[in-house]
């Protein structure tokens, strides 16, 4: 084979790999955003339940020593 095919392959492969680096790191973002939006989601929806409870309590505790 010659020089010339195995520089034209190695370039190809290169490049190949390059394409489906990116492809990779797009889809790894994505994950990741996705990731941080479902953990933003858990942590306010904790924090509403939380506060919920607490109004409900602090509620209570005034109608009880009313």
């Amino acid at each position: 084979m010659s020089r010339a095919v195995l520089n034209s392959r190695f370039l190809i492969r290169l490049l190949t790999s390059g394409e489906e680096d990116i492809k990779r790191v797009s889809t790894l973002k994505k994950d990741i955003s996705s990731t941080a939006c479902e953990l933003t989601m858990l942590l306010l929806s904790t924090s509403v339940t939380l506060n919920v409870t607490c109004l409900t309590v602090t509620s209570l505790i005034t109608k009880l020593c009313q």
